[in-house]
């Protein structure tokens, strides 16, 4: 069993998930005060997903049955999604695609099975995207008469592009937090299943970057996220220190720093101190390392003295405190 499942659980780091949908809350109600509508709907993309589903962030007017469409149907199927995503810069309300681009849209399975029975006969999606080229998510408003849909208001959501895509962007913790973690570090972005992205605007770095075991055993985890860091080995003789920071929709920030081993600890040292943090005895660490007792115990004093412990209960405290303990079992 690897100890990146047993580690220490500190406390979560990053925006919790109701702190993301207070701020989609926020600003959409702002937005609505100035673009009076029947309904709106704000929903986000996670490019971590591997799949086209938005989740809802903030909605009102939509019924439940609505909004599930509005994610995954009208995302997968609809013809306009593609115009909309790709075709345009700007939101478009029903009439809008069919006077410029020929597209009826309330001849659409989404208009005539979903918002049209619900009184809604007008309506515009705005798709949303951040200054470096990634889309984030999109704003859906409805309106029950057409003739509430001005220019105005179109042109007044519209000025609401950057905000909303910063609200709907699920990178944005973990882009906050490598800063503050281990800035200059390597990164990447590990989702719940498998997927791994990099970080906007930072290196993924040389450890990261590659197809390693590091990166196997990421992905293993399938989402049991804790806060832990923990060493891994380089070739070289030092060691990677791996940081894993859970953060909302089940990603975790994954940094890594190359630097010496810690307390000057040889690595066949620290394989022994991971072993007794284990709860292994010393022939159960010899027959594991395929060493003589004598030679554990040798190493178990060494590693008492470097770490300036009595006991090797002390030994184990200070190990996990500190993220002594390596990535998987020696």
């Amino acid at each position: 069993m690897s100890l990146l499942r047993a580690g220490n659980e500190g406390s979560l780091l990053g925006y919790p998930r109701d702190e993301i949908r207070e701020r989609a809350e926020e600003t959409t109600r702002l937005l609505r005060e100035l673009v009076p509508c029947s309904a709106y709907l704000l929903s986000a993309w996670n490019p971590l997903t591997g799949e086209h589903v938005h989740r809802e962030l903030a909605s009102e007017g939509f019924s439940k049955r609505v909004i599930e469409h509005i994610n995954d149907g009208f995302v997968s199927d609809n013809p306009a999604f593609p115009l909309l995503h790709t075709g345009t810069s700007g939101a478009l309300r029903w009439r809008d695609m069919a006077r410029d681009w020929n597209l009826d849209f309330s001849r659409t399975i989404t208009a005539e099975e979903f918002l049209i029975p619900e009184g809604f006969h007008e309506g515009t999606t705005f798709c949303l995207w951040l200054p470096d080229g990634r889309y984030t998510g999109s704003l859906h408003m409805g309106w029950s008469k057409p003739s509430e849909a001005t220019d105005e208001r179109r042109e007044t959501l519209e000025r609401f592009r950057g905000l909303l895509a910063l609200v709907c962007d699920t990178l944005r913790t973990p882009q906050t937090l490598v800063d503050t973690l281990a800035p200059g570090a390597g990164a990447v972005v590990v989702s719940s299943h498998g997927l791994v992205a990099e970080v906007p605007g930072h290196q993924t770095g040389p450890k990261l970057a590659e197809d390693s075991a590091l990166l196997q055993l990421l992905t293993r985890l399938g989402g049991s996220w804790q806060r832990r860091s923990f060493l891994w080995p380089k070739q070289s003789g030092s060691c990677w220190r791996i940081t894993v920071v859970p953060c909302p929709d089940g990603v975790a920030l994954v940094t890594a720093e190359a630097g010496p081993w810690p307390y000057g600890l040889t690595p066949r040292e620290l394989e022994v101190l991971h072993l007794v943090a284990r709860g292994l005895s010393n022939p159960q660490i010899a027959q594991r390392l395929y060493v003589s007792v004598r030679t554990v115990s040798t190493h178990v004093e060494h590693v008492l003295a470097k770490l300036a412990c009595s006991t090797r209960s002390q030994l184990v405290a200070i190990a996990v405190g500190q993220g002594l303990l390596l990535g998987e079992e020696p």
